[in-house]
Parts: C-alpha cells; structure tokens; sequence
C-alpha cells in the first residue's frame, strides 16, 4: 500500500525568477492550439463579431482563473500545484486521486502527444526525413515508426535538461519561449498590414451558418484548449523566488502577453484567409504562411510552430514531475520519487514520467490515454477553484497576495467549468466512445480506495 511519508529534507532552490516564470505560462500555452482552434473556431461561429467574441470571453474565463490560482500559489507556495491546493483544502484521498491522473495521465500524456506531434508533422516538413517510415516491429506491439522514436528520444533529451537543474531548464524554457512569441507577433503586424492593401487574393468569406447555442459551445471549447497551460507555474511553486510578487505576475502577465498575441494572429488569420479560408485551412498558421509568401515562408512558420510545441513539452516535463515529487513527500507514491539530487532536482521523478511517457509513444497508447483523461482536465482545475473558496472562507484573511473581483470573476471561472464538464459528458454520452467516462470513473474509484484505506489504515 501507500508507503509512510517520506521525512522533511531541505527544499529545493527558488532559483526561478519573474522572466523564467513568465516563459513558462507563456510557452505552455503556445502549443498546437493557436494553429488549430481559430479553424474548428470558424467552421462553427461565422461571424467574424461572434468570433473574436468568443476569444475575448474565453480570456476572461481564464482571468478568473489564473486569479483563483495566483492567491492559491501565494498560499502555498509549495511544488506540486493542483496537488497541493487540494489536499490542503478538500483532503488528500480527493488529492490523490487529481494526483495520479496529473502525473500518469495528463503530464505524461501530453508529452507524448506534443513530442509525437512533432516528430510526425513539423519535423519531416522541415528536414525531408522520412520519419514516418516504419523502423521495426515489437512484439505484442507491432510497428514502431522513426517518428516514435525521434520523439522517444526528444523526450529523454529534455528530462536530462531537466535532470540538470531548474536554472538550465528554464533558461532554455526563455529561449524557446520568446523567439516565436516575438517572431509570430511581427508575422501577424506583417500579414495585417499587406492585408490592407491590394497585394494579396481576396479573403475567402465563409457561407453564413446560423448562430447556436452549440456552435458557441464547439467555439468556446476550442478556445479552451488553445489557452491551456496557463497555469503551469503554479507546479513548480516551491522553486519560485518572491513568489507572493512571481506568481501573481507570471500567470496574469504571462496569460495577457499570449492572449494579446492570439488575438492578433487571428485577425492576421481572418483578414488573409477570410472566415471560409480559415476554417477549410484545417492548420491555420502555415496557411497563413503560404499565402503571405509560398514556400520559404510556410516553412518559417513551421519551424515557430515547433519550437512552440519544443516549449510546451519543455513546461510540461518541469511541471509534471513535481506532481508526482509532491505525492511522494506525502506517502501517495513511489518514495524515490520525493527526494532531490544533490542539483535540488526531483530526477527520479523526472525520469519516472520521462520513462511512462515514451512508453506511451512506443505502444500507441497515447490518443486512448488522452481520451480517457479529457474530462479529468476539466474536473482538476475545477476542484482546484473550489479549494480557492474553501480556504479563502476557512481564513480569510492569511496574508499573500489576493485575487481581484472576488467572488465574481474566479466563480465565473468555476461556473465555466462545470458548464464544459456538462458538455463533455454529454458528448460522450451521445457518441460511440466511452473512453472519457472510463476515465472518470478510474478517478471516482482512486477517490473511493484511497478512502477505505485511509480508515483501515
């Protein structure tokens, strides 16, 4: 069973600074979703009112949020986020069972998804290396392509990054970070400004759709996942510096810089390709590329998109492994997990997850997983608003930073949230895959074991 605490030790370092915490809510969430979202976004909502509407109350949502999690990173400024809040305000088995579906499931899982994503799409398009070739079979298995294991590999890389310290982590994290944010957001100026004269095709206008309440639905889900990741800093509270001045500034700050960012690339996107064009590009940000300047330029924003996704993956190893360095200082697993190296770096943590997510590449389990743990996404972060009010009610007035429009703005988040989960479950329901309610019933049955052994215990 759950083995004994582990004993206290020395934390590790606050060696992470405003810049590296800005970089890290940043590059988590310019992944795959910008590129993606603005189409599925067009093919349900039109309008280009209805449209940019949607974007802008979707970062309101998320204000809401990243204000709920900067008062709960101010608290308890501890690794291990989600984790930490929970066990702290709604007890450890409901802990627990968030736990061990952040670290196996939802860290892990889009890992290997992103290194995957990669190493299949950006990759040969940049190198012309077949990497979607077959390379050999394994029992019980079958094919393993170039693909799974470039990304294997990727993902190995970057846990040893990792493994080095949180200082050569985040400097990377900086670097990969801030050269497409600021590269994208000159391409975006750039396609508006030849937009407004006579050097390109005429956009593309969309056939009218009528306005629903599910077409908004299918748009505001698509926003939500281009804006996930803002949270990630809150994972490695424990090793941010100041982090009653840090954390507040690198969500909303972080949040605002990339959320201005999207907004101007998705006017770049709708005046270049127009509504129609937008939402028949199915990958909107090398259509845009190549109708602003053919071949060099749909490579350019290729290499941006995967250095996107290289930060992404980055963020998400560094968050994720102090779920599971959290979990074990607590006895909820493998007790090697909760020790640092002499670097302060939880590396068997790190290798722990590095090892289950190119499990996950090399047995093409990687899309069942993440289907099994979509509605999950959704219950973690809303469980972790509802710690927000529990322990802004148990003590009102603790000291750290708090967050604006209290009540308001974080129960919008919160109300939200259990809207998505309504129409996730929903879907699922109605469809043919049953995978999401498996894994929200391995999360209720984690919650329910951990229960029954806490009181045999």
């Amino acid at each position: 069973m759950t083995p004994d605490p582990e004993p206290e030790q020395p934390g590790p370092e606050r060696a992470i600074d405003l810049r590296s915490g800005l970089a890290i809510v940043a590059g988590s969430m310019l992944g795959i979703g910008i590129f993606l979202a603005p189409s599925q976004m067009a093919g349900a909502v039109t309008d280009p009112v209805a449209f940019f509407a949607t974007w802008i109350a979707a970062a309101v949502i998320v204000l809401g949020g990243a204000l709920a999690y900067a008062e709960l990173g101010t608290r308890l400024p501890r690794a291990g986020g989600d984790y930490v809040f929970q066990r702290e305000a709604l007890g450890p088995s409901v802990a627990f069972a968030s736990g061990w579906a952040l670290f196996a499931g939802i860290f892990s899982g889009s890992i290997a998804t992103v290194a995957l994503a990669l190493c299949w799409w950006q990759l040969p398009t940049l190198t012309g290396l077949p990497l979607r070739d077959v390379c050999f079979a394994l029992p019980l298995i079958g094919d393993v392509t170039w693909a799974q294991l470039a990304a294997s590999g990727l993902v190995l890389a970057f846990t040893a990054l990792n493994v080095a310290g949180v200082r050569p982590s985040t400097r990377a994290q900086q670097a990969v970070t801030l050269i497409p944010l600021a590269v994208l957001f000159g391409l975006a100026v750039y396609a508006l400004a030849r937009a407004g004269g006579d050097a390109l095709p005429p956009a593309t206008p969309a056939d009218a759709v009528p306005l629903t309440a599910g077409a908004l639905a299918t748009a505001y889900l698509a926003t939500n996942f281009a804006f996930s990741g803002w949270n990630q800093v809150i994972y490695v509270a424990g090793e941010v510096a100041d982090p009653d001045r840090t954390i507040p500034r690198s969500l909303l700050g972080g949040t605002a810089a990339v959320t201005a960012l999207y907004l101007v690339l998705c006017a770049a996107f709708v005046a270049v390709l127009g509504m129609g064009g937008l939402a028949a590009a199915g990958e909107a940000g090398s259509a845009l590329g190549e109708a602003l300047g053919g071949r060099p330029l749909f490579l350019t924003m290729n290499a941006l998109i995967a250095l996107c996704l290289i930060a992404t993956i980055n963020s998400s190893i560094l968050g994720g492994a102090r779920v599971g360095y959290a979990m074990a200082r607590d006895g909820a697993f493998l007790r090697a997990a909760g020790r640092l190296d002499r670097r302060g770096s939880p590396a068997a943590a790190l290798w722990m997850q590095g090892g289950w997510s190119v499990a996950l590449i090399l047995t093409n389990t990687v899309d069942g997983l993440l289907q099994a743990v979509s509605l999950t996404m959704v219950i973690t972060g809303g469980l972790s608003v509802v710690a927000y009010f529990v322990l802004r009610r148990r003590a009102p007035d603790a000291p750290g930073w708090r967050a604006w429009a209290h009540p308001w703005l974080p129960g919008l988040y919160l109300g939200v949230s259990l809207w998505v989960l309504y129409i996730e479950i929903a879907k699922t329901i109605r469809s043919d895959d049953g995978a999401p309610l498996v894994g929200l019933a391995v999360l209720i049955a984690a919650f329910v074991g951990h229960r029954i052994w806490r009181r045999v215990r």
